[in-house]
């Protein structure tokens, strides 16, 4: 998958989260614009974490064999996923 779909993806208007899954079985969402970033050949993904140190994958976008939006699950009553 080329780096300008991934960054296409990245940049709409409004955001839609989405899944990237990499030829390992390796699945990582992408929740947040501001939680993924292209470069020539790789897409790195950003975990922040409170508790830890934060969390950045790096994939070769060789590696990528498709993208998805990820599911929208409705909310429950009260505004709570």
């Amino acid at each position: 998958m080329s780096g300008d779909s991934i960054r296409e993806l990245i940049r709409a208007q409004p955001f839609q989260p989405f899944e990237v899954h990499l030829s390992s079985g390796g699945v990582y969402q992408v929740t947040h614009p501001e939680q993924a970033f292209v470069t020539g050949a790789s897409l790195y993904v950003w975990y922040p974490d409170s508790e830890k140190e934060d969390h950045v994958v790096r994939c070769s976008l060789l590696h990528v064999t498709g993208v998805e939006y990820a599911e929208r699950r409705p909310k429950k009553k009260g505004g709570k996923p």
